[in-house]
């Protein structure tokens, strides 16, 4: 239960430090293209983690079939 917000909150960190550190995410941030950058990794991540919640729930679904059997 407290362990998405903690994770998003650490990735929110370990983000927000990267970018402090990379010569590059200044141009993007006065550009204003950091948003896009960002939106696009949160898009990807969003993505991998439905993905694996996907594979998860099958995964159950085969061993309660298994298991039943």
């Amino acid at each position: 239960m407290y362990l998405l917000p903690n994770l998003l909150n650490s990735l929110g960190v370990v983000l927000s430090t990267i970018l402090l550190q990379i010569p590059m995410a200044d141009t993007f941030r006065s550009e204003g293209k950091i948003y896009v950058v960002l939106a696009v990794v949160l898009i990807i991540l969003g993505g991998l983690f439905y993905y694996l919640l996907r594979i998860d729930r099958k995964l159950k679904k085969l061993e309660e079939d298994i298991n039943k059997k």
